[in-house]
């Protein structure tokens, strides 16, 4: 089973980097398929192979059908307002701001047509107070889109995750007027009832606990997270501990062993245990919406559980080979989930390093009290396999490594069973008289305060989390093949002999290894500099890595209502990516203006790095001219009224940044034209602007933005932020060197960029940070044919994705993300 198991894997894996037509492999596997019947009929030993091969073609097979099933005609649609009628089909995800719906095509209307239609939409509704329920029946109008393509290397691809569900398109929907229930036609009666009980239930909760303590209650007992607060899920992802928020193997069992110990209380037979405890966990399971995830941790328990029914503990590889085929047979493309992935390497890790890490740990203990070492030896070998088996997934997927997830989740875990305990309990209770749901939930609050601290105290040690750049998939093979060796030897299944090659083979896999890691760890230095203009959308964000190791980030991006959310391209985009490249502090924090999508990241950006010091305009224009030294200042005081001197308001979210980054100890230099900054030896920043301004027009921070000319070696960057004419006829007028190589394209590529500021640059790149789709026309189509004419390549942050350029201050090299 565990081979057979392999190849169909192997199959889904080829199926991914093929594409060969779903029947052109189904015609393949049929004819295996007759082959492998005839040969098992004459002789299976000598036809094995023939098996093999059929079950990696039916992998092949079922996966391309599986990709090619979730590109359906609604995908022609993609760009267009429409209305949709369609039916809910799974649990409503609720969020803060937000609702997103499963929905199942019925109709499109487009104008003035109406056609049948057919395929999964995830319906994402804004400023809505009603929630609709599974089976519902809406109409929906809004912005039907196909999700874009990640712009940034290593980014989240969105499409490629939802087209793994089955779907092809999202749509886009604001406010109570954009939808109407028309009807309810409920595809499973059993779904819905278990759906129903499970909203009873979590409204229970609601009412009778505080409202952070009842979303992490609902987190833990449903799987609800949508109601979390993001610093919360943090503070779980950071201490390893996040699994708990989600359905998993330990919900799963902790509900068996629940059930298990109501039997024995009962005294009921030991035969009747796994008949019973398998409609309670297919119950369950439907209760928490039998996501993915559920149906992972529910389909291995189940496995497990019966396995252990017949006699077949021993044998856990073929169980959780054939848990593994059962669900890749009904959706292959999970095989390319994370949870799928750390599902089964962490139940691989407990079953097969946890008895030789707890037969290790009890020789450690042999001098403790009887039955101590046991017991400890058990505790500390099960979540220790559990973090050795997922530390390359947890790097790979998170970049990240908790070295307290093992001290968290002994702690945390029984305090779990705890919480599942009363919550049980106080929700059940409540069906029957509500009061009494509020006194059993006074003292789940005090487990739940506990917990949290608990959390919070894990997370606050000093080395809780490295945040890693993402590891090479070598590096992962020889972790894993050093498991497996490791594991081998300490459970003395090998000869003398045998032992003695393998420890050579593991001295050989660590010293590669630890090769691999010098390569991987991101070392101050390298060979030239590195300019990422990143895709943030309509906005700006530029990294520069210096060839002495310094990081400077020009700009975070910025959605509307960041700085007030918090989420947006500062945590969704510009964190992951600077994590995934191995920076993990910026020596240098340029905010060029105070404007959202430029600074509206700053904050995620100052709570995630620690920060050397932060470079600002100042928006008095008494004080535009610099001269020298970057010297700090308050840029908060004088201001009260959040007005700058050139008559434009000044966000309030911009002065209470700059507050929070003074009272931190961080420097805020505010420079001027004539300023310089040497990052490093070779690398130096001039200011050219702001400076003096000519024209009538004053009253824009635009033209307040800090201009900003690098130099490395014998190559130059010009970055311009948002200038407008007058700004830009102050830098010609001023007579600076301003020949560069890159041009970085004011404002996002607006018809205001001058032709004479084009002819001094006299650029050979010239870049757009812009976002797709946008509603103010950008880039200008005359600026774009000012940059032809001129003979600069033009690269686009909406077309290109993140452009990332690498010089050694001779040769620039230029390539985009998309690319």
């Amino acid at each position: 089973m565990v081979v057979l198991t392999v190849f169909y894997v192997a199959g889904i894996l080829t199926g991914e980097l093929t594409n060969i037509k779903s029947s052109v492999a189904l015609a393949m596997a049929g004819f295996c398929f007759l082959a492998a019947v005839a040969g098992y009929v004459v002789a299976w030993r000598e036809n094995r192979r023939v098996i093999l091969i059929l079950f990696l073609l039916l992998g092949l097979a079922l996966s391309r059908l599986a990709v090619e099933g979730s590109e359906t005609q609604l995908t022609r649609y993609s760009g267009r307002w429409v209305t949709l009628i369609g039916q809910v089909v799974a649990e409503p995800d609720v969020r803060e701001d937000k609702v997103f719906y499963l929905l199942q095509a019925r109709e499109l209307l487009q104008g003035g047509e109406r056609r049948a239609a057919a395929g999964a939409v995830r319906l994402q509704l804004k400023e809505s107070n009603r929630v609709f329920g599974y089976g519902d029946v809406l109409s929906v109008s809004g912005l039907l889109a196909r999700p874009e393509l990640p712009g940034n290397p290593g980014g989240f691809n969105y499409r490629t995750y939802l087209e793994r569900q089955g779907i092809s398109v999202v749509l886009m929907a604001r406010g109570e007027k954009a939808v109407e229930k028309i009807g309810d036609n409920l595809a499973n009666p059993l779904l819905n009832i278990a759906l129903r009980l499970k909203q009873k239930l979590s409204s229970i909760a609601v009412t009778s606990l505080t409202p952070s303590h009842a979303s992490v209650l609902n987190g833990i007992v449903f799987g609800t997270q949508g109601l979390i607060d993001k610093e919360t899920r943090q503070a779980f992802t950071e201490t390893g501990i996040v699994h708990i928020l989600s359905v998993s193997g330990l919900h799963i069992g902790l509900v068996m062993g629940g059930m298990a110990g109501l039997l024995r209380l009962l005294k009921l037979p030991p035969v009747l245990t796994a008949p019973l405890i398998t409609p309670v966990l297919a119950f369950y399971a439907l209760m928490t919406g039998i996501n993915p995830a559920v149906l992972r941790a529910t389909v291995m328990a189940l496995f497990l559980l019966w396995a252990h029914h017949l006699g077949r503990d021993r044998d856990w590889p073929t169980t959780m080979a054939l848990a593994a085929l059962v669900i890749l047979l009904w959706n292959p493309l999970q095989i390319y989930h994370p949870g799928f992935q750390l599902s089964f390497a962490a139940t691989w890790g407990i079953l097969y390093l946890g008895p030789v890490f707890s037969k290790a740990v009890a020789g450690f203990l042999k001098g403790l009290p009887a039955g101590f070492p046991s017991f400890v030896s058990q505790a500390l070998a099960t979540p220790l396999a559990a973090q050795m088996a997922t530390v390359p997934l947890v790097a790979w997927y998170y970049n990240l490594f908790s070295p307290v997830s093992i001290p968290a989740n002994l702690v945390a875990v029984p305090l779990v069973g705890l919480i599942m305990l009363f919550g049980v309990f106080a929700t059940v209770s409540g069906l029957v008289w509500l009061p009494l749901a509020g006194l059993i939930n006074l003292g789940n609050g005090v487990v739940l305060s506990l917990f949290t601290q608990v959390v919070s105290f894990f997370q606050n040690l000093p080395g809780a989390v490295f945040y890693l750049s993402t590891p090479p998939l070598v590096l992962a093979v020889v972790w894993y093949g050093g498991l497996l060796a490791t594991g081998w030897l300490l459970s003395g299944g090998c000869s003398p002999v045998a032992k003695e090659r393998i420890k050579g083979w593991i001295i050989v896999g660590v010293v590669l290894g630890a090769a691999l890691l010098l390569i991987w760890m991101p070392w101050k230095g390298g060979p030239g500099m590195t300019v990422h203009f990143l895709d943030v959308g309509q906005g700006d964000s530029i990294l520069v890595q210096t060839s002495g190791g310094r990081n400077m980030l020009i700009d975070t991006g910025g959605r509307p209502g960041e700085f007030q959310t918090g989420t947006g391209a500062g945590d969704q985009v510009v964190t992951p990516y600077l994590r995934k490249i191995g920076v993990r502090r910026l020596d240098v924090l340029v905010l060029t203006h105070p404007h959202e999508d430029h600074f509206g990241g700053a904050a995620a950006i100052f709570n995630y790095f620690p920060i050397g010091m932060v470079l600002v305009t100042h928006v008095d224009e008494k004080d535009c001219e610099g001269g020298g030294v970057l010297e700090y200042e308050d840029t908060t005081s004088g201001n009260k009224k959040g007005e700058s001197d050139l008559g434009e308001e000044i966000p309030a979210a911009y002065t209470t940044l700059l507050a929070r980054i003074t009272a931190a100890g961080v420097p805020v230099r505010v420079a001027g034209a004539g300023d310089t900054l040497r990052l490093d030896r070779e690398t130096v920043i001039e200011v050219l602007s702001p400076g003096e301004m000519t024209g009538e027009s004053k009253a824009y921070l635009n033209n307040q933005s800090l201009v900003l000319k690098l130099t490395y070696r014998h190559k130059s960057f010009i970055f311009t932020g948002d200038v407008e004419v007058e700004a830009q006829k102050g830098l010609l007028n001023r007579e600076a060197d301003l020949k560069a190589n890159v041009f970085k394209v004011p404002h996002h590529g607006s018809q205001s960029l001058l032709p004479e500021l084009v002819e001094q640059v006299k650029p050979e790149v010239a870049v757009i940070s812009v976002g797709a789709h946008n509603n103010f026309g950008h880039p200008a189509q005359s600026t774009l044919d000012m940059l032809y004419r001129a003979g600069a390549r033009v690269c686009r942050t909406d077309q290109d994705g993140a452009v990332i350029m690498r010089t050694d201050g001779y040769k620039l090299d230029v390539k985009g993300g998309k690319n």
